[in-house]
């Protein structure tokens, strides 16, 4: 199966190599790169060990603001007896991270006893070894072993989380993935990598990673879509196990929510409301136009996503007898789509919005007369009359309107409102009190065709007459 891009760059070899200087580290890196299988073991069991620590706790002394120095060894150490060479930057987020809940019941946290466990039998948090697992998966990376590879990255970002190390782990990670054509794991290790390091300075290629798997699922379901319930794909490795274009849609999104500022963001907007409107769920594809349409106004599908956006909402509209938002909407942008792109219109696109504009008329008044014929199926003639009277004064010259005419012919002289069943037995049981206290306030109901005007009383007080 060929990879959605077309072959590896150095890019996660250099980023390695960045981080620090490989001298200073005294670890094991690929040639190309320097240094030695024995600077790596020297380091392994030199200064900041946990042996080497127990052995020289007690000679240790504190210094405020560098940490814990030893005689004779440079360089300072934290209470683990860990080597204080990260940036401060680095430092500096670590001890301002808000703490993870514990949850309600913490000495029963499965998580917590599996960290526990883990510091006991000499796995817990250690930089020296995040940073040997680190130089192993670029080494196996450089061989092409990416399987092995991302088993080694892995590894060191669980040896030390939370950091700069960590962060630069996963990213190798998802990159050993990537280029061994596991698509799935990649994609949920670059999610990975952006839930728990968003600043991460990898976000640029991250972001063209994810939007090569998302285009490479998109294209490969449309092509040859499962025929297996739920999308199961049980054999090929490039796809997801389940439902291969929800995954696509799902790194749009992702890739909108992580860098909503970025050249992929109205990209992946426009592309997901295509798949919907593609699939027919055209109030999901509305929502996405609408999105890209208020969200990112510069954004060079403006247009596309005026003229899409409007089919959408005609398609969501399901009759006469349901919701007729979705025309009161296409109405308005449809007016908004003249107004705004009338200089780029084409003559076919202006004779088509033309007769869009119809078609939107047409249903709607549709819909006024549906409403009244509603209004007289249960007598209620006085609003029937309201509604036809309200078509007749919108649209006039309208077939419409001729039809509402002749309805209100058929009901002059029918009674306003049908009478109540049994009224005389509703009359027997007396009103509530706040019923009977309604029924008692005189309605004001002034004479329009008199004007009324305020005067001094002879009391003093301002009346109307």
């Amino acid at each position: 199966m060929v990879a959605p891009v077309a072959t590896p760059s150095f890019a996660l070899l250099l980023a390695f190599a960045t981080l620090s200087a490989p001298h200073a580290r005294g670890l094991e890196m690929p040639r190309w790169l320097g240094g030695s299988a024995a600077t790596a073991t020297d380091a392994a069991e030199g200064p900041g060990t946990p042996e080497w620590w127990r052995s020289n706790k007690k000679r240790a002394e504190f210094v405020p603001g560098e940490g814990f120095r030893v005689e004779g060894v440079p360089g300072f150490f934290d209470q683990d007896g860990r080597s204080i060479d990260a940036p401060v930057d680095e430092i500096t987020v670590d001890l301002h991270r808000a703490e993870e809940s514990k949850g309600i019941l913490p000495g029963v946290d499965p998580k917590l006893a599996a960290q526990k466990v883990k510091e006991a039998v000499g796995l817990g948090p250690d930089q020296q070894a995040a940073r040997k697992f680190l130089a192993a998966g670029v080494k196996l990376f450089e061989d092409k072993r990416y399987a092995a590879a991302a088993k080694e990255f892995e590894k060191a970002a669980a040896r030390w989380p939370r950091s700069d190390i960590a962060s630069l782990a996963l990213f190798n990670q998802a990159e050993s993935y990537y280029w061994d054509d596991r698509y799935q794991d990649a994609s949920e290790t670059y999610l990975k990598l952006l839930t728990e390091h968003p600043s991460t300075p990898k976000l640029d290629i991250t972001i063209e990673r994810m939007w090569a798997i998302a285009q490479y699922w998109e294209k490969t379901h449309f092509a040859s879509p499962s025929r297996m319930p739920f999308g199961y794909n049980p054999i090929e490795k490039t796809r997801p196990t389940f439902d291969t274009i929800g995954n696509s849609i799902k790194l749009y999104d992702s890739i909108r929510m992580n860098d909503p500022t970025g050249p992929r963001a109205d990209d992946s907007i426009m592309t997901t409301a295509g798949i919907y409107y593609q699939r027919q769920r055209y109030a999901d594809a509305d929502y996405h136009y609408s999105l890209l349409r208020q969200e990112y106004p510069r954004s060079d599908y403006q247009f596309e996503a005026h003229l899409l956006g409007l089919q959408a909402k005609l398609m969501r509209y399901q009759g006469p007898d349901y919701d007729g938002t979705p025309l009161t909407e296409a109405r308005k942008l449809e007016e908004r789509t003249r107004l705004n792109f009338s200089g780029r219109l084409s003559q076919e696109q202006l004779s088509r919005l033309n007769e869009t504009r119809g078609r939107i008329q047409a249903m709607i008044e549709e819909r006024d007369l549906r409403m009244a014929a509603y209004y007289e199926g249960t007598k209620q003639h006085r609003a029937a009359r309201i509604v036809l009277n309200n078509v007749i004064k919108q649209y006039p010259s309208s077939p419409a309107a001729e039809k509402a005419r002749d309805q209100l012919a058929k009901l002059e002289g029918l009674p306003d409102a049908p009478d109540e069943p049994m009224e005389w037995l509703v009359e027997m049981f007396p009103q509530n009190q706040e019923r009977s206290a309604l029924d008692g306030i005189a309605p004001m109901n002034p004479r329009v065709d008199v004007t009324r005007i305020a005067e001094q009383g002879t009391d003093g007080d301002t009346t109307t007459r």
